[in-house]
């Protein structure tokens, strides 16, 4: 681990409350972007017709812009090292805005995909120059509290759309929880008076270090496994759904109820991650991740009552809160800041990634497998995972050096 790219000069950096709202507030939205739609995909499938073709389109408009996250949240990177993070955050906030509530006008597929896509991209700027303002305007541990407040804010923001957008589903169908965007006007209004891009000569540069490529080539085995991890994390939102439909579970407010545990839960895990921080290593984080995800995942796989699928996404819930903050933990400390702004989009691109490929991995399986059978499968895989990090970081699990 290079810890000499983050240190000395970069040991006291700490922008202040308002900024840090900022930066929490950005991935909170983010986080709607799929957690506002998630309750209205039984309502969604039943609007456009009842057959299993129905079934995937609603799933894949929930998780649509997380392929134009992929795409986009590099090219964001790229452009906040040009033109500054705050302008991309100011830029994808409007286009969030339009690509979210604009829902709310059309009943059109075509339009709801143009929009879905359009969000994607919105979604791709905010969360990476947000990244990417902890990483210019924070350092060490502060940092660390940082991501993990912007996780657990995004986890208890997500609880509250499953929960609220469910009940919204049941009053006026299901375009209303798309009305759950315009949180992005407020946001927008504070970052126009809040955030200032941070002058060059603050951020210090490493100049053994300038060649992003090679930087992040060492590190591509975090985004692997944070494609993996969030592929798990997005596993109820998306697939529990059924699972309580196929057990006569049809009150949307229901469903949201149930597997908004999993973002609660985020929301606790990810708040104690930089107090947990003093005592376990970020592998170890990453270990507790897959194995709490797929201990959750068996769980609902073999359940025979509501409760269990309940219990299993909380399970889920404690590796979802934590693997963002670590993993962005690890490459803030692995690259140099000169690569930081591009080694978030990436972090961006591979959060969604594992989003996108979730129903498209998971239907085939579920053909194969059934519902509970798929998760169960995919939880044994995640079980493997764990033991296969504790095994290669076993010198990292415990925090050795504490502040």
């Amino acid at each position: 681990m290079r810890a000499g790219l983050d240190n000395g000069a970069t040991a006291d950096r700490n922008a202040g409350w308002l900024v840090a709202a900022v930066c929490i507030a950005g991935p909170a939205l983010v986080s709607l972007i799929p957690m506002a739609a998630a309750p209205a995909l039984v309502a969604m499938a039943q609007h456009f017709g009842a057959d299993a073709g129905s079934q995937l389109f609603s799933q894949i408009v929930m998780t649509l812009p997380a392929a134009m996250l992929i795409a986009s949240a590099p090219v964001a990177g790229w452009l906040a090292g040009h033109v500054g993070q705050r302008a991309v955050l100011l830029v994808s906030l409007v286009l969030y805005i339009i690509g979210g509530a604009g829902v709310l006008l059309t009943e059109s597929r075509e339009a709801l995909i143009v929009l879905r896509l359009l969000l994607g991209i919105a979604g791709g700027g905010v969360l990476t120059s947000c990244l990417g303002l902890i990483g210019d305007h924070f350092s060490g541990h502060t940092r660390e509290r940082v991501l993990g407040y912007a996780t657990s804010v995004s986890s208890l923001l997500a609880g509250v759309a499953l929960i609220f957008g469910g009940r919204l589903v049941d009053i006026g169908g299901w375009q209303m929880p798309f009305a759950l965007y315009l949180l992005g006007i407020p946001v927008l209004f504070v970052s126009w008076f809040v955030i200032r891009d941070m002058a060059p000569g603050h951020v210090p540069v490493d100049r053994t270090e300038a060649k992003p490529a090679p930087e992040l080539a060492r590190v591509w085995p975090y985004y692997a496994l944070l494609i993996l991890l969030t592929l798990g994390m997005f596993t109820p939102p998306i697939q529990a759904g059924f699972v309580l439909a196929h057990k006569g579970i049809g009150s949307a407010e229901t469903i949201g109820v149930v597997i908004a545990a999993t973002s609660f839960v985020a929301m606790v895990s990810a708040w104690a991650f930089g107090f947990l921080r003093r005592w376990i290593g970020l592998h170890g984080f990453l270990a507790i991740d897959a194995l709490s995800m797929g201990a959750g995942l068996v769980l609902i796989g073999l359940s025979s009552e509501i409760w269990m699928i309940f219990l299993g996404c909380a399970l889920v819930g404690i590796g979802a809160g934590m693997s963002e903050p670590a993993t962005a933990s690890l490459l803030f400390r692995r690259v140099s800041p000169t690569v930081h702004a591009l080694a978030m989009g990436l972090i961006v691109s591979a959060l969604n990634a594992g989003q996108f490929l979730n129903p498209l991995i998971f239907d085939p399986l579920r053909r194969h497998l059934g519902a509970l059978g798929a998760f169960t499968a995919a939880g044994c895989v995640f079980l493997a995972v764990a033991a296969w990090v504790a095994l290669r970081n076993r010198h990292d699990l415990i925090e050795k050096e504490r502040d």
